[in-house]
């Protein structure tokens, strides 16, 4: 079996340490010192996350900690993924995965900026007052489709309570009525289904009694022990 060896470099397992499995024990979260909820803040615990990263970073290890976590985690969505691990957050970890589909432009990608036909579509989908430019874009891509439809012939529009008759709306700037508003709700909807409640017995059931203010089940608190017990001796929470 080949063996690496880390330098002794900022954010590396120091030489004493000969075998990659052995890092963890140079981070500080396997430092009985530290509370093992630290790296589990709570959802909108800005402090908390704040402070977890802020170990994180002056952690030896945490470029190591960090590359663990994306081969663990690789191909995983968003809520699969727990805890500050690398001084990185569950989102920026799962942002940051070139298998996901953060990678390519869905949900990790940046708003159209202002003076083009997305983000006139934007402010009409949002309610907001579109501006000069965002106008001008959108009368100029509007010309271009009465342009292109007059070289196709006359076509034959969809009726109301239709996805496409929404969209239709949005292109010619007009307001859309509440049966095509519905339609691309649940066009939407079936896009990206909502993802249910975790179930208790799980890790997310205690975080789930938590964030409710609720007492965890005894279910819920082994899973929650087990789940930290496998994150100090491996590394990760998640079960073989």
């Amino acid at each position: 079996m080949k063996v690496r060896h880390f330098a002794t470099t900022s954010h590396t397992a120091p030489d004493t340490l000969d075998r990659a499995a052995n890092w963890r024990l140079a981070a500080l979260c396997a430092d009985a010192v530290y509370d093992p909820e630290t790296w589990f803040p709570e959802p909108g615990d800005r402090m908390g996350a704040r402070d977890a990263v802020r170990t994180c970073l002056s952690c030896p290890v945490v470029s190591l900690c960090r590359q663990a976590a994306a081969e663990e985690e690789r191909g995983l969505g968003q809520v699969s993924r727990w805890g500050i691990r690398g001084g990185l957050t569950p989102a920026q970890r799962w942002a940051a995965d070139t298998s996901t589909r953060a990678s390519h432009g869905k949900g990790g990608r940046q708003l159209a900026p202002c003076g083009t036909p997305a983000a006139y579509d934007r402010h009409v989908k949002r309610g907001e007052t579109a501006d000069d430019a965002c106008r001008l874009a959108h009368n100029k891509r509007t010309q271009e489709q009465k342009r292109r439809a007059r070289q196709r012939g006359p076509a034959v529009p969809d009726g109301c309570g239709t996805t496409r008759a929404y969209y239709r709306h949005l292109q010619a700037g007009e307001p859309v009525d509440p049966a095509c508003q519905a339609a691309s709700d649940a066009y939407e909807q079936q896009l990206t289904p909502p993802p249910g409640p975790p179930e208790c017995g799980t890790r997310g059931g205690y975080q789930r009694h938590r964030r409710l203010g609720e007492t965890a089940c005894a279910p819920c608190r082994q899973a929650n022990a087990d789940a930290d017990r496998r994150l100090r001796n491996t590394g990760t929470s998640a079960a073989a």
